[in-house]
């Protein structure tokens, strides 16, 4: 179970890292959206941001990454769906790591999922959508994260990203990972995971009306940060050497280097986790030794 989170969704201050005299204004990290849990330890005002994935990509990722038992077959995934006792997982359980796991993580409530009653899960989907400044789309990441970009004011800069694992597919494992489903296979892992398809196309159509609303300059931006996204990881891929690019239209004049390169292309996820701590902690010690000073004044 993920340290933020337990069964019951309860997170305290004991979960995070220490931050003296402060509530917390950054939370990146797996966990369980429990609104109220979430607002007692955040700044008042702080935003939400969301993700959701097409159910059966998030489905064959997340089977691919744990599933051991029919790693043999040519099919695996098909033939999981095929398994009757697989079906049965929305049936005798709510979610799961297989079956309408991005809506309990999402914070959709767990005891209305297996209610037959659409309208009261209409009803808490709107409820859950509330809490939720925007909600990125896997599948559109390049549009998500411009929409991200225009609706908290950020610069052109702050969305730059790598793109070694962008729309990249292993060619090795790719017959297994990728092969294809019957639709009966496909309606079968629908009815397991019906909830998570109806927050996907809640949040895919909300997504696709904001888009909308921001005009056509919109597509303008996304092939402008698509180009200049790509410009930068060239650059990071074929020198170290410092670069300044010039402002545009879309952003300001910016400047990479080694160490942005560096992380850019080989920092991890505990190596940027590690990063903040070693901020929070910096700002604790700052804390105690304005404290103690004023203390001893």
């Amino acid at each position: 179970m993920n340290p933020l989170t337990d069964h019951y969704g309860k997170l305290t201050r004991k979960d995070c890292n220490p931050a003296f005299g402060r509530k917390y204004t950054l939370l990146i990290h797996h966990s369980i959206m429990n609104k109220t849990a979430m607002d007692g330890i955040m700044e008042p005002g702080t935003k939400y941001i969301g993700i959701i994935r097409e159910p059966l990509k998030h489905f064959r990722s997340i089977f691919f990454w744990q599933q051991r038992r029919l790693r043999n077959h040519s099919n695996p995934l098909g033939a999981f769906l095929n398994m009757s006792e697989n079906f049965e997982l929305g049936k005798k359980s709510s979610y799961s790591k297989y079956h309408n796991f991005q809506a309990h993580t999402l914070g959709f409530p767990t005891k209305l999922m297996a209610s037959r009653n659409t309208s009261q899960h209409y009803e808490a989907l709107r409820t859950v959508a509330g809490w939720y400044s925007i909600v990125l789309i896997t599948e559109y990441w390049e549009e998500s994260l411009v929409l991200l970009r225009r609706k908290f004011c950020w610069t052109m800069f702050d969305i730059l990203h790598s793109t070694k694992k962008l729309h990249h597919l292993n060619s090795v494992k790719q017959l297994k990972e990728h092969a294809p489903l019957t639709d009966k296979q496909k309606d079968t892992h629908r009815k397991m995971s019906n909830i998570d398809y109806m927050m996907y196309d809640y949040f895919n159509n909300t997504f696709w009306q904001l888009v909308a609303a921001e005009g056509p300059d919109f597509w303008e931006e996304v092939a402008y940060y698509k180009t200049l996204n790509h410009e930068v990881n060239e650059h990071c891929d074929s020198t170290n050497r410092a670069r300044v690019f010039p402002a545009g239209k879309w952003t300001q004049e910016f400047m990479i280097d080694s160490t942005f390169c560096n992380e850019l292309q080989y920092w991890e996820e505990e190596k940027w986790a590690r990063a903040c701590r070693n901020v929070v902690r910096k700002q604790n010690e700052a804390f105690v030794k304005t404290n103690q000073s004023q203390v001893v004044g």
